[in-house]
């Protein structure tokens, strides 16, 4: 009979226990997710980029501690994102998306070296790029000057060409011209000499008739008285 009672009482008792503890579990895990999105949202405020320091390659960690386990390692220059801070130790996410624990003394704020040097190739290739533009269009103008100073050439030697066939036309049409006028003048000389000869045969005909005129005997006429 006891027994009988006593069941029920227990049954009842571990119910609410059971209740109880699913409350308290609802709880705990309400508040670890508040946590954890409150750590989140600190984490997404505090994440920042930073460097692994130039002078070699760092060890990760499991927890921020020396002594917890290694978790493989980052090599010297490396950029690593700090999502948070716990003693002497940075919570990061490195190249390969691990988040590990990190000491404060294997990170730096200012971009390492490998970075610099990156930074400095990619401006260098940019600068030759640009050098290598202009250089390309230098000589596509320098190219189409050069066509250009030759088409002019041509035409001033086909120019020179001209002038120099014209010059020599010139040449021939002053000679000719010369020829004639050297020919006019002669047959103009020629004509007066043939005139002055003319004139003086004319002449000498005129005197030759009067000498021959006064010279010729003439014939004399008769006495009327005769008869």
């Amino acid at each position: 009979m006891v027994l009988k009672k006593i069941l029920p009482l227990l049954f009842i008792a571990g119910v609410s226990s059971v209740a109880y503890a699913e409350g308290d579990a609802a709880k705990i895990n309400e508040t670890d997710q508040v946590k954890t999105e409150n750590m989140t949202a600190a984490a997404a405020v505090q994440a920042k980029i930073m460097y692994v320091r130039d002078d070699g390659d760092y060890y990760l960690r499991s927890n921020p501690s020396r002594s917890s386990a290694l978790k493989g390692s980052v090599k010297a220059g490396d950029p690593v994102k700090v999502l948070d801070k716990k003693n002497d130790f940075y919570f990061i996410e490195d190249l390969k998306g691990r988040q590990r624990w990190i000491a404060v003394s294997d990170i730096q704020a200012h971009p390492s070296y490998k970075i610099q040097i990156a930074d400095l190739k990619k401006t260098n290739e940019e600068l030759n790029q640009k050098l290598a533009n202009i250089d390309s269009e230098q000589a596509r103008e320098l190219k189409e000057l050069k066509i250009k100073y030759n088409e002019v050439t041509s035409e001033l030697q086909e120019a020179k060409k001209t002038l120099a066939a014209q010059k020599s036309q010139l040449d021939k049409v002053t000679e000719e011209n010369s020829e004639l006028t050297n020919k006019i003048e002669n047959s103009e000389q020629e004509k007066q000499i043939r005139w002055a000869k003319v004139g003086a045969l004319l002449v000498g005909f005129g005197l030759l008739a009067g000498v021959i005129l006064v010279y010729l005997p003439r014939p004399h006429r008769r006495r009327k008285d005769i008869w």
